[in-house]
C-alpha cells in the first residue's frame, strides 16, 4: 500500500471522508456589498430542525402510524467568535459599528439595530477530509449568550442564527464539497 493516497469521494467506505473541520466565516449585512471575515471562529454548526404531523390508522383496534407529513422547515446556526473587534461586538450589543474596517475608535448605540439581518458564509480550510462551502443567504443574527466583558478565559462573541428561506435565491442556502487529497505521504510510508 505504499504510495496510497487517502482521497476523499462521495462514496463510503473511504477513510478519506473523515473530516476534522476548520474554515472561515464571513458576514454581509443587509445592505452591505461585501463579505466581512468574522476572525477566529471555533464553533459554526448548522442545525436542521423539522416539524412532522403523523398520521393514525383507527382501522384496528390499536392505533398504528401509516404516514408522516413534514410541515415545517427551520434550522439555526450557532457561531462563537474570539475576535472582539467593534463589528463582532455590535452583533452582541444589537448596534452596528458605522465605522469602516479597522477604525482607531468606535462607538456602539446599543440596541439601534434591535433585528439584523445578514448571509453567512463558511468556506471550508480543513487539511483533513472534504472541504464544504456552505452559504446562508439570509439570517436573522441575535445575541445567544450573554457578553462577558470581565472573566479568567477568552472572551468570546456568541450569536444564534435563524435560517430563513430567501426569496431571491429560493433556497435556505447551499453546500458545494470539494475533495482534495488528505496529507500525509500516503500509507505505509
Amino acid at each position: 500500500m505504499a504510495g496510497t493516497e487517502l482521497e476523499g469521494s462521495l462514496l463510503s467506505p473511504n477513510i478519506g471522508n473523515y473530516f476534522i473541520g476548520k474554515g472561515i466565516i464571513s458576514i454581509k449585512l443587509l445592505g452591505e456589498t461585501d463579505y466581512v471575515d468574522c476572525g477566529n471562529v471555533p464553533v459554526f454548526e448548522f442545525l436542521a430542525k423539522v416539524t412532522s404531523l403523523d398520521h393514525f390508522s383507527s382501522r384496528t383496534g390499536v392505533r398504528v402510524k401509516d404516514f408522516t407529513a413534514v410541515i415545517e422547515l427551520a434550522g439555526t446556526l450557532t457561531i462563537q467568535m474570539e475576535e472582539l473587534t467593534a463589528r463582532n461586538v455590535g452583533l452582541a450589543l444589537l448596534g452596528i459599528p458605522a465605522g469602516g474596517p479597522s477604525p482607531a475608535y468606535e462607538t456602539i448605540d446599543i440596541f439601534s439595530s434591535p433585528v439584523i439581518y445578514g448571509s453567512v458564509k463558511f468556506t471550508g480550510t480543513n487539511d483533513i477530509g472534504p472541504r464544504w462551502d456552505v452559504d446562508f443567504p439570509l439570517v436573522k443574527l441575535s445575541p445567544a449568550k450573554a457578553l462577558s466583558l470581565i472573566g479568567n478565559t477568552w472572551g468570546t462573541v456568541d450569536l444564534d442564527g435563524d435560517v430563513l428561506f430567501d426569496g431571491q435565491t429560493q433556497t435556505f442556502g447551499t453546500a458545494r464539497v470539494q475533495l482534495p487529497n488528505s496529507p500525509g505521504g500516503g500509507l505505509g510510508s
